[in-house]
C-alpha cells in the first residue's frame, strides 16, 4: 500500500531520505517502508527504512503568524503537508544508490517486513517484542548463544527502565520458543542473581493482574504464557540459626533452600580471593598475601575423622596431604569450622603474639603493615559473611536441579554478595574448562554489573568478568548483565556484548560513547521511554529498534501472586 512518494525538494542518499505523504495515509515512529526503484544496468532496487522522525508544515505560509490565518481564518491560501524522515536499514540487491525522487513509498509488510527487519537472514530468529504495527521484532540467536557472537547488556534508570523484567522476558522467550531454540533451549541452565527486594522469588508462581490483552501478546511472540515451569529458589542461611540451616528471606520459605559451604570446600576451591574484590586492594600487595595464604592452606589444611567439612592446618607430609585423607584430632588443635575459626587459625601465622614476626612461609616477605591489613580484612570478612562459611554436610547449590536457578542475595553485605557472585561464577566457569563442553549453556543474569565490573580498578571477580565476556561464547557461558550506566562498566566487558539493550536513559547518561550505537533521534526518545518499551540494537540489523515486550504472567512480588495460589504457603 503506497502511502506517500520520496520528496523531491532536497536531496536523497543511501542513508536518509523523506517522504511526504498522501492527506489520506500517515507514517509514525518505527513504522517500515519500502521504496523500488528502477535503476540502469542494475534493474529493480529495493530500499528499506525505518522512521525515525514524523513532520507537518503549511505549505505557503511565510510567517509563524500565518498560522492563524490559514487554520482559523482561511483567507491565506496554504496546504498541510505531512512527512516523515526515513533511516536506510536494507538496500537488495546490495546497489547501495538513492531512492529517486517522486518514487512511490510503500508501507513493508510480510516478506518486505522480514527483509527489512533481515528476518529472512536469520537462521533462528528470536522474537523479542512487539512493534509499532503489533508484529513480533526479532533478535538473531545466534549472536547470544556463541555461534556468532554472545551475551547481552541492559542500561537503564534504576525502577523506570525495567532491566531485570526485560531480562526475565528475553529469558523465558529463550526457553520457551524450543522449535526456534532447538537444543539451545532444552540443553541450558540459567543462574540468576536476586539483588533487590525479593522479587524474584516467585517466578513460578502465576500473577494475578495477568489479563487477556497481554495474553494475547504473548501467543503473537509464540509462547504459551505461563511462569517458568522449572525454578530452584537458593537463599544464605540464617545467622545462629543452630544445626537446622533455615533460609535468610521474608516474604517466602517454601521451596526456598539455604546453601553455605564448608571450610574444606572455601580452601580447595580458593574462595579466599573472593574476600578481596574491593578494587583498592590491587593497589598494595594484599593480593601477593592472599595468593601465598590460599596456597598454603591448600598444602597444609586436612580433613578431621568424624567431622564433615571441617579441617585442621597440620604441617604436611613429605609429598602433601592426599586428597581425602583424614586424621584424628590431636588435644589442643585448632578445629576449623567456620570463617572465624579459620581466621583465628591464620592469626597465629600472620599476627603472633608478644611481637613475634609473621611466618614468612605464610605471609611472604612484605610489610608488616600489609599483613596487618590482609588481617583487618579479614576481621572484617567474619561479621560479614555470617553463616555462608560452615562446617557438617554439604549445602552447596545444585545448579543442575532446575533449568532456573535464583540465588537470593540481597540481605547479605556488599562484601558477602561479591563472594556469592565470585564463588558461583569461578564454579561454572571451571565446569565448563573442565568438560570443555559447551552444552548445556551456562547463561548468567548479573544487575548491578557496575558493582562487579567497575571501570576503574582490578579484582579477583571483574578479572572473572572479563574472561567470561572474551572467552566465554566459545565455552558456553553467557552473560546477561544490567546496570543504570553503561559508562561506569568495564570497557572489555562492554565490547564484547554482541547484543545491547537500553531502556529509558539519564539526558547526560545517553550522550556518552557508550550508546554510540544508537540514533540521535533514538537518543532522544531514550530519555522518555516508559517501562516496558526498549531500545535493542544488535550486529544483524544496522539501526536499533524500539520494543514493547508484554505484561509477565508470572508474579514479582507477594501481592501479585494469584489468588488460586496461597502466597504465604509454607510461612
Amino acid at each position: 500500500m503506497s502511502v506517500g512518494r520520496v520528496v523531491g525538494t532536497e536531496k536523497t542518499s543511501t542513508q536518509v531520505f523523506r517522504v511526504v505523504l498522501d492527506e489520506a495515509e500517515y507514517l509514525q515512529l518505527d513504522d517500515l517502508v519500502v521504496v523500488r526503484t528502477q535503476v540502469p544496468q542494475a534493474g529493480e532496487i529495493a530500499t528499506y527504512g525505518i522512521v525515525t522522525e514524523s513532520e507537518a508544515v503549511y505549505e505557503g505560509a511565510s510567517y509563524e503568524s500565518d498560522t492563524f490565518r490559514i487554520a482559523e481564518h482561511g483567507i491565506l491560501p496554504a496546504q498541510k503537508v505531512r512527512s516523515a524522515q526515513i533511516q536506510v536499514t536494507r538496500v537488495d540487491p546490495e546497489v547501495w544508490v538513492s531512492p529517486d525522487p517522486g518514487e512511490l513509498v510503500e508501507r513493508a509488510s510480510g516478506e518486505a517486513r522480514d527483509k527489512a527487519l533481515y528476518a529472512d537472514e536469520m537462521g533462528r530468529p528470536l522474537p523479542v517484542g512487539i512493534g509499532r504495527d503489533n508484529q513480533p521484532l526479532y533478535v538473531d540467536l545466534d549472536f547470544f548463544d556463541g555461534r556468532k557472537g554472545g551475551h547481552m547488556s541492559i542500561s537503564g534508570i534504576s525502577g523506570v527502565a525495567t532491566k531485570t523484567s526485560f531480562a526475565l522476558f528475553f529469558l523465558r522467550m529463550l526457553t520457551g520458543r524450543r522449535d526456534i531454540v532447538g537444543e539451545s533451549g532444552v540443553n541450558m541452565r540459567v543462574l540468576v542473581f536476586n539483588v533487590k527486594g525479593e522479587d524474584l522469588l516467585w517466578l513460578d508462581k502465576p500473577n494475578a493482574l495477568f489479563d487477556d490483552e497481554a495474553r494475547q501478546k504473548w501467543e503473537a511472540l509464540g509462547v504459551e504464557p505461563t511462569p517458568f515451569p522449572s525454578v530452584a529458589f537458593w537463599a544464605p542461611p540464617r545467622r545462629k540459626s543452630g544445626d537446622v540451616l533455615l533460609p535468610d528471606v521474608a516474604g517466602r520459605q517454601e521451596g526456598v533452600q539455604p546453601f553455605a559451604w564448608t571450610p574444606r570446600e572455601f580452601i580447595d576451591e580458593g574462595l579466599l580471593r573472593f574476600l578481596f574484590t574491593d578494587a583498592g586492594d590491587s593497589r598494595n600487595q594484599l593480593s601477593f598475601v592472599e595468593e601465598r595464604v590460599r596456597s598454603q592452606l591448600q598444602r597444609w589444611a586436612v580433613d578431621i575423622v568424624g567431622r564433615p567439612g571441617a579441617v585442621v592446618i597440620r604441617q604436611p607430609p613429605i609429598g602433601g596431604w592426599k586428597r581425602g585423607a583424614e586424621v584424628k584430632l590431636e588435644p589442643g588443635e585448632r578445629v576449623i569450622e567456620d570463617l572465624p575459626s579459620l581466621v583465628a587459625a591464620l592469626e597465629e601465622y600472620l599476627d603472633p603474639p608478644d611481637g613475634e614476626e609473621p611466618d614468612r612461609a605464610w605471609s611472604g616477605r612484605v610489610q608488616g603493615g600489609t599483613v596487618s591489613a590482609f588481617m583487618r580484612r579479614l576481621y572484617a570478612a567474619q561479621s560479614r559473611l555470617g553463616e555462608l562459611i560452615r562446617a557438617g554436610d554439604s549445602n552447596r547449590i545444585d545448579r543442575g536441579k532446575a533449568q532456573v536457578t535464583v540465588v537470593a542475595i540481597q540481605s547479605l553485605h556488599d562484601l558477602a554478595q561479591r563472594f556469592v557472585v565470585g564463588a558461583l561464577l569461578q564454579e561454572t566457569f571451571a565446569e565448563k574448562e573442565q568438560t570443555g563442553q559447551r552444552l548445556p549453556l551456562s547463561v548468567v543474569v548479573l544487575d548491578e554489573l557496575n558493582k562487579y565490573a567497575p571501570r576503574e580498578g582490578n579484582s579477583p571477580l571483574k578479572d572473572m568478568l572479563i574472561d567470561i565476556a572474551q572467552r566465554g561464547r566459545s565455552l558456553g557461558v553467557l552473560l546477561v548483565g544490567a546496570q543504570q550506566t553503561a559508562s561506569r562498566i568495564a570497557q572489555e566487558v562492554m565490547e564484547n556484548a554482541a547484543i545491547r539493550v537500553a531502556g529509558r536513559l539519564d539526558a547526560a547518561e545517553a550522550e556518552r560513547s557508550e550508546y554510540g550505537w544508537m540514533l540521535p533521534s533514538t537518543r532522544a526518545r531514550a530519555r522518555l521511554l516508559k517501562p516496558g518499551t526498549m531500545v535493542i540494537s544488535q550486529p544483524a540489523i544496522p539501526v536499533p529498534l524500539v520494543v514493547n515486550f508484554p505484561f509477565p504472567p508470572w508474579a514479582t512480588r507477594r501481592e501479585e501472586v494469584s489468588e488460586d495460589v496461597d502466597p504465604f504457603s509454607g510461612l
